[in-house]
């Protein structure tokens, strides 16, 4: 289990969605009572094998939702919510109790393969589980868990992004608590009071500055065997929203959690920065590897409402090199993902394949193109350049003697 704390990198055309309409559940028992209560957002990125092709099916948890299978608890049963949805798929909740407090302790997402509709053209229609640690941190009982921050855990081929969460199990009589229990990664998040500044007309404003550069943070992703990708990079994400069509600038900070998973042919690496989730997924083809897919869960405040913006491309190709070697490029880099979003790469090494010893391979660097490049362009505008000087010899030639038979 990989988690990405608060992934994997598409996708989705950018869909921008406010965070305050998430899935409401209630759990009721014997006396029609409420004993789970549970308020949250998710979504689902699962990679499968398609026609000829691995594929992404990218979906969220939808508000038509059945709780069959879902369990109070009692003293020889823990409570379980169970969230049922589409043809064979479901995510499992389960709750244990403590000392006064209450926790989740395991998630079980559940997925079906054969469902044409999320999985259009699986080539292994099967069921398949997965099941990874509760992102949720112990509360006290009559309490709700609430964490409006975005937190994701990748497991094999899923990832699931969980924001806007807002929980009570072991409700007590029915009634729902309005005592709340926030996540760590929202106490980190409070904003600090904002002051108000009289400026004179006669005065200029002040140009806003430049953001700083961002940080280079030193990423490794790990298998059985030890390392299996590294990567240095500093990045800045330039967003730029419908709503205003104004840009924001964001470092991603140097010691944002990763986690990710290697193959043969595929590898992804994620980052976890406070309220935004990057995720890159690297190709292998001909013997090359290359990014292929980048994906971003960002969470904006607009206007006074919390939105959150996903954004993804899976047809791109950058950092591209031999498998085997590792990809360098010391120069600023701008990589286009979609309209509203622009990365801006510093101090990229990189490598995602055919680690040896756990360390980089010889890397190629960016710059080898364009050392290739310069001297061909060059000798091409000399060649212009002599050619256009040639023509003109011949003009003013052609010209002196037409003018010296005239005088003849």
């Amino acid at each position: 289990m990989q988690r990405f704390g608060g992934v994997w990198v598409t996708v989705l055309l950018l869909v921008g969605f406010p965070l305050a309409k998430g899935v409401e559940v209630e759990v009721h028992g014997k006396d029609n009572k409420t004993c789970i209560y549970a308020v949250l957002s998710v979504n689902f990125t699962v990679h499968y094998e398609g026609n000829g092709r691995m594929e992404n099916a990218s979906f969220q948890l939808p508000n038509s939702l059945s709780t069959n299978g879902s369990i109070c608890g009692s003293n020889n049963s823990a409570p379980l919510l169970k969230m049922g949805f589409g043809t064979g798929h479901s995510l499992s909740l389960n709750f244990s109790q403590s000392v006064g407090t209450f926790s989740g302790d395991v998630v079980i997402f559940t997925y079906n393969t054969s469902d044409a509709k999320l999985f259009p053209g699986a080539k292994n229609a099967s069921v398949k589980h997965v099941t990874v640690n509760s992102l949720m941190e112990s509360v006290p009982l009559n309490t709700i868990y609430t964490c409006r921050s975005a937190e994701a855990i990748a497991s094999e081929a899923v990832v699931m992004v969980f924001w806007n969460i807002r929980i009570q199990a072991f409700v007590e009589n029915g009634t729902i608590s309005k005592n709340e229990s926030f996540c760590k990664a929202d106490m980190s998040t409070t904003a600090a009071p904002t002051t108000m500044q009289i400026i004179s007309t006669m005065t200029p404003i002040p140009t806003k500055p430049p953001p700083e550069l961002p940080a280079v943070g030193n990423y490794t992703i790990k298998n059985g065997n030890g390392p299996c990708l590294l990567a240095n990079m500093g990045l800045q994400l330039n967003i730029t929203h419908t709503d205003d069509n104004q840009t924001r600038v964001v470092n991603i900070d140097s010691n944002s959690t990763a986690s990710g998973h290697c193959g043969d042919k595929d590898a992804v690496i994620g980052l976890q920065d406070m309220d935004t989730t990057i995720i890159f997924r690297f190709s292998v083809e001909q013997s090359k590897f290359f990014l292929k897919e980048v994906k971003t869960h960002i969470i904006l405040v607009l206007n006074g409402s919390i939105t959150a913006l996903n954004s993804s491309n899976s047809n791109l190709r950058y950092w591209q090199a031999s498998v085997g070697s590792s990809y360098m490029c010391h120069k600023e880099q701008r990589l286009v993902v979609t309209d509203q979003l622009v990365i801006n790469a510093f101090n990229v090494w990189i490598q995602p394949f055919d680690l040896k010893n756990g360390t980089f391979s010889r890397a190629e660097d960016c710059k080898a193109n364009e050392d290739y490049i310069v001297p061909i362009a060059v000798g091409a505008a000399l060649g212009v350049l002599v050619l256009i000087v040639l023509v003109i010899y011949i003009i003013g030639r052609m010209q002196n003697r037409s003018n010296g038979y005239e005088q003849f």
